[in-house]
């Protein structure tokens, strides 16, 4: 399922809801159920964006969203009610499962960082034998 996909199957009050969460325009529109639709997906495909989204995490949140993005399963929690306020994961709490759409999977993977990236970031010893602090 994609975001675009994912969109269509919530009750316009919802997708309003998304509209403003994101935008937190000043003063309330009223666009049709497709220009709603249309204007989260084009907030979600700008790059910056995802940028500041990723940049606004903790390292905690970071990790989870690595989880998400790696298909690995996760506590219900306080942060992914949120990452459901801004349309990135599809909550079914009647059944206590998330499923997070494949696109935005795939902008979260090119955002964070990789297992490769971690394993190369690990602290290097100092020529005197002792590790940075």
């Amino acid at each position: 399922m994609l975001l675009s996909e994912y969109l269509h199957t919530l009750p316009l009050y919802h997708i309003a809801d998304l509209y403003d969460t994101l935008y937190q325009p000043s003063v309330p529109h009223a666009y049709t159920e497709d220009e709603y639709r249309q204007a989260v997906v084009s907030y979600w495909n700008n790059p910056q964006n995802w940028d500041a989204l990723v940049g606004a995490l903790s390292v905690t949140e970071r990790q989870t969203l690595t989880r998400l993005a790696l298909q690995e399963r996760c506590e219900i929690d306080a942060f992914l009610e949120e990452l459901n306020s801004i349309g990135l994961v599809v909550l079914h709490r009647e059944v206590n499962r998330f499923v997070v759409p494949d696109d935005v999977r795939v902008w979260l993977l090119e955002r964070l960082p990789s297992l490769q990236d971690r394993l190369q970031a690990q602290e290097q010893a100092d020529p005197d034998g002792t590790t940075p602090v």
